[in-house]
């Protein structure tokens, strides 16, 4: 079956589906940024991650602020508010996803310096872009495919990958 048809047919499975796949690939696509962006930028310009604001947490905490709470708030200023007026002004697909990205990872480099903005552009151009292919099935499948990548993106990335690698 086809993204089209699977979409049209069973838009939650979709939605979640897309989400979840695709915070395989935005796990791997941030760390190798932030890899690269610690390598090649001076000290100091890389930042504290956003989680770093959120002081001394317990895991419960952590999961219910980090990974449930915090990126639904984040679908709605970093995908919804950009794409749905672009949308509306039939801009292409790849400004939409690229204004959401750029809005996002803006946002944290603010909060947590250039590295951070740069791989929290990198994750966001993805949880974008899940928006963007959920968006024909309707504005809450958009937003769900995009909360379930940033969820899940989080999930793996503060509790399988930072104890993993030590961090």
């Amino acid at each position: 079956m086809n993204w089209p048809a699977l979409l049209a047919r069973r838009p939650w499975t979709a939605a979640f589906g897309l989400g979840l796949g695709l915070s395989l690939c935005t796990a791997p696509a941030s760390l190798g940024t932030a890899l690269l962006a610690n390598a090649l930028l001076p000290d100091g310009w890389f930042g504290e991650s956003a989680a770093g604001n959120m002081g001394e947490l317990s895991s419960l905490g952590f999961l219910l602020l980090g990974v449930f709470l915090f990126p639904a708030w984040e679908t709605l200023l970093g995908q919804c508010l950009p794409i749905e007026p672009l949308r509306r002004l039939r801009a292409p697909a790849l400004a939409c996803v690229m204004a959401s990205a750029t809005l996002f990872g803006g946002a944290h480099w603010v909060n947590g310096g250039l590295g951070h903005g740069l791989t929290t552009f990198v994750a966001g151009s993805l949880f974008a872009l899940a928006y963007w292919l959920c968006r024909p099935a309707g504005f809450r499948f958009a937003a769900v495919a995009a909360y379930s990548t940033h969820a899940a993106h989080n999930f793996l990335v503060w509790f399988v990958l930072g104890p993993l690698l030590g961090g």
